[in-house]
């Protein structure tokens, strides 16, 4: 009668196989988790674009805006200076630049209309020119 087994050399070259692919799978692990991250931020940027647009729409000429933690975002008003900077921590909440997971740079402009360019970075402390540096640009116009 004859025994079926493997030989030592089929299960050596088994677990090689295993072991090369379990590499690769741990090695994309990385990528992986920044490409989630990336992709929360970028989400949590557009909320909080569409939130402060909305604020914006309903706000008379002239009043602050601020957010649900009592933050100002802005004042709706034709700006000459540079742009003005808010940061959002992960959860989307106006803070301060220390524990700040976006960045939002935005200016306000006036014709016969506002015209509101927002922009946002992240992570939010990296510098412009960072290779890791996110960004997304928001405009938005509305008759005032």
């Amino acid at each position: 009668m004859k025994n079926s087994a493997f030989s030592l050399i089929e299960v050596v070259i088994a677990l090689g196989i295993f072991a090369f692919c379990i590499v690769g799978i741990v090695g994309l692990l990385p990528i992986a988790a920044n490409s989630a991250k990336s992709v929360s931020q970028e989400t949590n940027a557009n909320n909080i674009a569409e939130s402060i647009a909305g604020m914006w729409q309903v706000a008379s000429n002239n009043s602050t805006i601020t957010s649900a933690n009592n933050f100002p975002i802005t004042n709706l008003v034709i700006q000459t200076t540079p742009l003005r900077t808010n940061y959002f921590n992960e959860f989307g909440q106006a803070t301060d630049s220390n524990s700040a997971a976006l960045r939002m740079e935005y200016e306000v402009t006036s014709n016969n209309y506002f015209s509101v360019n927002m922009t946002f970075y992240w992570p939010a402390n990296a510098p412009t020119n960072s290779p890791t540096l996110n960004k997304r640009t928001f405009n938005y116009i509305f008759d005032k």
